[in-house]
């Protein structure tokens, strides 16, 4: 009984020791360790036991635009006339009724320079056309022509590359630009001016019908609610490029977002219209930041100025997505309501890039902050527009 007795003492100081060393008077122990932040609440809403989400609308819109990229622009695949048909044919009239070229700069604000970016896709198809052979006797033959300063044609190794690029004169690899026209013009426009207008959610006969649960025809949701929805589906399009790892200036630009639209739903269930309002806001903040940080980081990330070092036909893919990022900022929204940058801005810096000898001036792009025309100029002219630097968007390995 008196070992039992002494075992049982010795573990009581041990207890007692183990104690006192993880408890210190007067002082904060702080770790490095950080509880995940979980969203809440969660974007799932019902009425009478149905979900009242829908954006089905939004891949209906992608689908056709997605195969006119991967299909005809990426590959250069507008070799005789019926495809040239084909392209123009599904933007200007889409499929079940969604007209992709009825929806790009649809917004109010952009409606004064909705023709030029009509026009600029326009011209897309154009020289992609030109790129495929259109109108040569043999499209095939001359479409395996690669590409070097001053003329346009395939950037690869071979013209039977699976990653097969083609740019114009300039180094401009076209369909990446088509790219950022339509994650700016459609995407982002739909979701910062169309959906998430704050006119909308000001509005006296939708709120009223609304709290009246004026349900759209044959559907589970009010108008509002339904605007909401949709700018919610066209932000999954942005998704990947929120995520985007080791940018330590977007590392909680996801959650914040998530539960900017998960709450401003909420809250307009609830008809609290300031708090819609406050949470529309910060999406509208964020995510303006993060297509600033994509077309910053497309211009000078390690990978951009890895390959334009060692091969610059490597690095014309990665310079096009940064061209067509920048077109896209033009849809942007600063605080007030207005665009950061204006279309004849984002044109610039765009020109400013491929003046002279284009893409394919090695030396001037990677030119010092001070060169006119250089990667690091551009990026942090569109910087200052944000409040953000080149080291904002150094990665962290």
């Amino acid at each position: 009984m008196k070992k039992n007795t002494t075992i049982y003492s010795l573990l009581f100081l041990l207890l007692s020791a183990l104690s006192s060393c993880s408890q210190w008077e007067g002082e904060t122990v702080e770790s490095a360790y950080r509880e995940p932040q979980i969203p809440d609440p969660s974007y799932q809403f019902k009425r009478t036991g149905s979900s009242s989400v829908d954006y089905l609308e939004c891949s209906l819109l992608r689908d056709p635009l997605d195969y006119i990229y991967s299909s005809y622009l990426r590959t250069a695949n507008i070799m005789y006339e019926s495809a040239m048909t084909r392209v123009k044919d599904y933007f200007d009239h889409g499929e079940f009724g969604l007209k992709p070229q009825e929806e790009l700069a649809a917004s109010p604000l952009h409606k004064a320079d909705r023709k030029r970016i009509l026009n600029d896709v326009e011209e897309i198809f154009k020289v992609t056309g030109r790129l495929s052979g259109l109108g040569q006797p043999s499209p095939g033959t001359y479409r395996n022509h690669k590409a070097k300063i001053g003329e346009g044609g395939y950037v690869g190794i071979h013209i039977g590359d699976v990653n097969i690029a083609f740019a114009d004169e300039k180094g401009l690899v076209v369909a990446e630009l088509f790219n950022g026209i339509v994650w700016g013009g459609i995407y982002l426009d739909k979701i910062l001016n169309v959906h998430l207008n704050d006119s909308l959610y000001n509005d006296t006969r939708l709120r009223r019908e609304h709290e009246n649960t004026s349900l759209l025809p044959g559907r589970n949701y009010t108008e509002l609610e339904h605007h909401w929805d949709l700018a919610y589906g066209y932000y999954q399009y942005w998704l990947p490029f929120v995520q985007a790892g080791g940018l330590p200036v977007l590392r909680e630009s996801r959650i914040k977002i998530y539960n900017a639209f998960a709450r401003g739903r909420l809250a307009l269930t609830e008809y609290r219209y300031d708090e819609v309002q406050q949470q529309l806001q910060l999406i509208r903040t964020e995510l303006s930041k993060v297509a600033a940080v994509r077309a910053m980081n497309l211009l000078v990330s390690d990978i951009t100025l890895s390959n334009l070092d060692e091969d610059i036909n490597n690095a014309l893919v990665f310079l096009s997505q940064g061209c067509g990022a920048l077109y896209a900022l033009q849809f942007t929204l600063q605080e007030s309501g207005k665009p950061h940058l204006s279309y004849n801005q984002v044109k610039s810096y765009i020109n400013e890039l491929t003046a002279g000898n284009g893409l394919w001036d090695k030396k001037r792009l990677l030119g010092d902050e001070a060169t006119q025309g250089s990667l690091k100029h551009v990026a942090a002219q569109i910087g200052k527009v944000y409040g953000l630097t080149l080291n904002d968007i150094k990665r962290s390995y």
